[in-house]
């Protein structure tokens, strides 16, 4: 088995209590930046507070695959689950 050291943060969309910003996951929990402010907060890996929402690198990633197939109008339009 190969061990491979992970190079790239992991960023998560997140809440923590009534703020939004991104959380990165550190050894000791993570750091919350809200969004538009330089100052970070650390927070524990326990702390109820914190809400993370999808990973930043992935959620952006779907984002650009749903516009470049026509957006979300079309996406919701091209279901077929439900349809009779």
């Amino acid at each position: 088995m190969v061990t491979v050291a992970r190079s790239t943060k992991i960023v998560h969309y997140a809440y923590y209590g009534e703020l939004y910003g991104t959380a990165t996951l550190f050894a000791g929990g993570y750091v919350f930046r809200e969004e538009g402010q330089r100052t970070a907060t650390l927070v524990s890996y326990k702390d109820p507070e914190l809400t993370l929402l999808g990973r930043c690198d992935l959620a952006d990633g779907q984002d650009e695959v749903d516009m470049l197939v026509g957006g979300y109008a079309a996406i919701a339009c091209s279901r077929e689950e439900g349809v009779q």
